[in-house]
């Protein structure tokens, strides 16, 4: 899934610069806001945009947020072979990540959230927990 490595890599050049009393969770939540208010709506594919990228501090939760469109956008596809493949392959582009190195030793969960482009309503949800990516 090299469209994951892409988000990380262009979330990361964010992470760059920071303010010297600003805390770890405080930057990654304001450069996340900071990187959606820049960059998102972003076309990650063809059927695929990411909307943002959302950082909750009291849960340590990076969320980011697709909608699928065209072929995507139907529920005949989100088949249980379907959505297990899919976690499989978000898994393992997070846990080779390089790009997501400082977020995964602050034991960041994440969150990758895919819902229809014309009716909103959510097709798949993933969230990964520290002890699955480590």
């Amino acid at each position: 899934m090299k469209k994951i490595f892409i988000v990380s890599v262009l979330f990361l050049s964010v992470l760059g610069s920071s303010c010297k009393h600003e805390g770890i969770h405080e930057r990654i939540a304001r450069q996340s806001r900071e990187f959606t208010e820049r960059s998102c709506p972003k076309r990650m594919d063809t059927y695929t945009v990411l909307d943002s990228i959302v950082y909750a501090m009291e849960d340590k939760t990076m969320s980011y947020y697709y909608s699928v469109s065209d072929k995507l956008d139907n529920d005949s596809i989100y088949t249980d072979v379907f959505l297990n493949v899919f976690h499989t392959d978000l898994l393992n582009n997070l846990r080779d990540n390089i790009g997501l190195v400082e977020l995964k030793q602050n034991y960041v969960r994440f969150k990758y959230i895919y819902y229809s482009s014309t009716s909103k309503k959510e097709y798949m949800s993933f969230c990964f927990e520290p002890e699955m990516y480590r």
